[in-house]
């Protein structure tokens, strides 16, 4: 009996969920998900407050998206050198500090000191919370933690924008950052508190078996450029950067020309960006159908009707009613057409996977600094139709190029289909960091 109800203890242990650390992290990455697009409604609000243009409060998108890549190439490999949890807490405080410089600013000055400071810390914090789960989650709860994690990006889309819209219309745009940087508290206390299972500071996290030491900086660069010239890698990468340059346009100042519509204060304009993350949620269910059709040819026809419903969405803003269904429509595209760029290149090598994926971030965060600092002024001078225009012929070319790697795919396979290739299941995310 003794016997037994050790046995039983030792499985109840080992099947514990570590709940709280798993939330922490989940919330951390809703809150820095949510501060990088909230600002899309908030635009014309800031742009009053701050006497100055919408174009201008749009490069703090920009600020925001290079912030993040650096802060991912300097800090976070840090969290290799020193505890987990240490550089997770530090990275909250530190996103904490700059979103109250975004809530308190006084000109547009401090808020873009505030937003270059919260993106770093999203850098350094993003991966290293994905580092975590692989070095202290047990591997039974290791996949199901992981995708809570991945999944936030999609619930801060889906509910944290909107929010963040409906709190700015009802309250103050500064009241939407000072609850981001509240839930960063919540998220940097817990951190701290929750040691069990972490490693003392300075411990290197053991390499898993057939992990090799690190490389140098020349065989990093040989290696970079193996990944990136693998087949479909490139065209797939440049696709990636085009589609998200063409989404980040648009969707930066969707809220603007939202509030433009329906007028200060309207709740409409919070309920139009929830329309659109209710559409981009749908990749759970319709990822399904692109395995079973063929994740190419899916694709290439996603990017295609993309193209025409960038053009449309500004031209159909008076009627709301037809508005809903193209907003929806283009986040159940958007979202999807996301997954499958992602799920394709991390097929595409697998001896490489690590570096595609790391081109993959590295092209989203340059069209979400880009995005917004090329397409501003064409916003404040010509209107949310010209961004409509552009931002579909950025996609037109990313079509061409999904057209192409389908192709290549076709002709190499000698007339057989590019059915489904269950590698690797991935959750629709905005982007991958």
């Amino acid at each position: 009996m003794v016997g037994v109800s050790n046995r039983l203890s030792v499985e109840k242990g080992a099947a514990r969920f570590p709940l709280l650390p798993v939330l922490a992290l989940m919330a951390g990455i809703f809150a820095v998900g949510s501060e990088e697009l909230v600002v899309s409604p908030l635009l014309v609000d800031m742009a009053t407050s701050f006497d100055t243009t919408v174009s201008v409060m749009a490069l703090s998108v920009s600020t925001y998206g290079i912030s993040t890549a650096v802060g991912a190439l300097l800090f976070a490999p840090l969290g290799d050198r020193f505890s987990r949890r240490l550089s997770l807490t530090i990275g909250m405080a530190a996103f904490v500090l700059g979103t109250l410089l975004c809530a308190f600013a006084t000109g547009p000055g401090v808020f873009f000191t505030g937003r270059a400071l919260a993106g770093l810390a999203t850098g350094a914090f993003v991966p290293t919370a994905y580092a975590f789960v692989g070095d202290h989650i047990a591997y039974e709860h290791r996949a199901r933690a992981m995708g809570i994690l991945v999944s936030s990006w999609s619930i801060s889309l889906v509910l944290g924008v909107p929010l963040g819209s409906f709190i700015g219309q009802w309250a103050n745009w500064r009241w939407t950052f000072a609850l981001l940087s509240v839930l960063g508290v919540f998220v940097a206390c817990v951190m701290l508190v929750t040691g069990s299972g972490t490693g003392p500071a300075g411990e290197e996290p053991s390499r898993p078996a057939g992990d090799t030491a690190p490389v140098s900086s020349e065989q990093w660069i040989r290696s970079a450029a193996r990944a990136f010239l693998a087949p479909k890698v490139g065209l797939y990468v440049l696709a990636t950067f085009l589609n998200m340059l063409g989404f980040y346009g648009m969707y930066t100042f969707l809220g603007s020309a939202m509030q433009y519509r329906f007028g200060d204060g309207s709740s409409m304009t919070g309920l139009m960006i929830l329309l659109y993350g209710l559409g981009f949620a749908t990749s759970f269910v319709t990822g399904r159908w692109a395995d079973r059709l063929g994740k190419e040819r899916v694709l290439v026809a996603l990017l295609g009707g993309l193209v025409p419903a960038l053009v449309a969405i500004p031209l159909v803003a008076r009627w709301t009613p037809v508005l809903v269904i193209f907003l929806f429509l283009w986040g159940a595209m958007q979202s999807l057409v996301v997954t499958l760029l992602s799920t394709l290149l991390s097929e595409s090598s697998q001896q490489y996977r690590g570096t595609v994926l790391a081109f993959y971030s590295l092209a989203t965060n340059l069209a979400v600094a880009l995005g917004a600092a090329l397409l501003g002024p064409l916003f404040t001078e010509y209107g949310f139709s010209a961004v409509g225009w552009v931002c579909a012929g950025i996609t037109l070319v990313a079509f061409a190029l999904g057209g192409w790697a389908h192709l290549r795919t076709t002709v190499r396979a000698t007339g057989v289909d590019d059915g489904p290739v269950h590698v690797l299941e991935t959750k629709a995310v905005g982007r991958e960091d």
